[in-house]
């Protein structure tokens, strides 16, 4: 199963509650690393992107239960990005005989784009 999702930059809200309803302490620190509120704002673009992504590689939708804080990204030493599961992302990755899922994702100054595939 795969995922995809793109986001305008533009679209997504750079405030501290958009951020603390989607995203774990974690990755809330990850985007505030660089203090430029534009790398900011693509990271969070990316963020949404990624988890929207894995959302669809499981086939969950509305109604599903799922939260967007079912899925946490983060990163590798060497930046490779992953994702870690729990709830009902967690739920439907076994349900589906997955073993993990695999993501990535990209940004620039307008667009946020983020692909998960399940193995």
């Amino acid at each position: 199963m795969i995922g995809i999702d793109v986001i305008e930059v533009e679209r997504v809200k750079q405030d501290d509650g958009f951020l603390n309803k989607i995203a774990h302490p974690q990755e809330i620190d990850y985007i505030k690393q660089n203090p430029q509120p534009q790398i900011q704002r693509q990271k969070i673009a990316a963020l949404w992107a990624v988890k929207e992504a894995v959302i669809k590689a499981l086939e969950l939708g509305s109604g599903s239960g799922v939260v967007l804080k079912d899925i946490m990204l983060y990163h590798q030493p060497n930046g490779k990005p992953e994702v870690h599961l729990t709830g009902v992302a967690l739920e439907a990755l076994t349900k589906r005989g997955g073993k993990r899922v695999e993501v990535s994702l990209s940004h620039s100054k307008t667009v946020a784009v983020a692909v998960a595939i399940v193995v």
